[in-house]
């Protein structure tokens, strides 16, 4: 059965004058991603595919996301993943050809778009904060995949731990 893991991006920074598709990941975000990854590797395995927004935050989720899980998958940016639509996130994953039937293939987006994605595979009301993590199992074929094949396997929102000075 193919697995789709679908990431929000961390935490971005909003710096003035800076559009919205370069904005940068905060300090949090950052450590925020790479505890994404170490979740990811201890809760989910392998990845074969990871396809990420052209967005500069979600680049740098997927980068550091990638250290924490120690994998180097196949990354795509794709485009269409970046103010997406419900409707463009499920063309996308229904359009999905991996070579192995068991394959996990992951999405790092944004919302409202994730967490609509999530809802729509399986029926589930989740809502992904900033470094959410849904893990949804998908019963049949990519171009198959809706409630009736799909079910939330996890749920995670990845937080580092900080230590503050006093």
């Amino acid at each position: 059965m193919p697995t789709l893991v679908v990431v929000r991006h961390a935490k971005a920074d909003s710096p003035l004058g800076l559009q919205d598709i370069a904005r940068p990941l905060a300090d949090r975000g950052r450590a925020d991603a790479v505890e994404a990854g170490r979740w990811l590797a201890e809760n989910v395995g392998g990845c074969d595919l990871l396809l990420t927004s052209p967005a500069r935050r979600t680049e740098e989720t997927t980068a550091r996301l990638l250290d924490g899980w120690g994998l180097q998958p196949v990354v795509v940016d794709e485009e269409r993943l970046y103010e997406a639509t419900l409707g463009d996130l499920l063309r996308i994953v229904r359009g999905l050809d991996t070579d192995r039937p068991e394959a996990t293939v992951a999405l790092v987006a944004h919302n409202p778009g994730a967490s609509a994605l999530v809802e729509a595979l399986t029926g589930e009301v989740v809502q992904l904060r900033t470094a959410g993590i849904a893990v949804v199992r998908v019963e049949g074929e990519w171009a198959d995949a809706d409630t009736t094949s799909c079910s939330l396997v996890l749920a995670h929102t990845a937080r580092a731990e900080t230590t503050r000075a006093d």
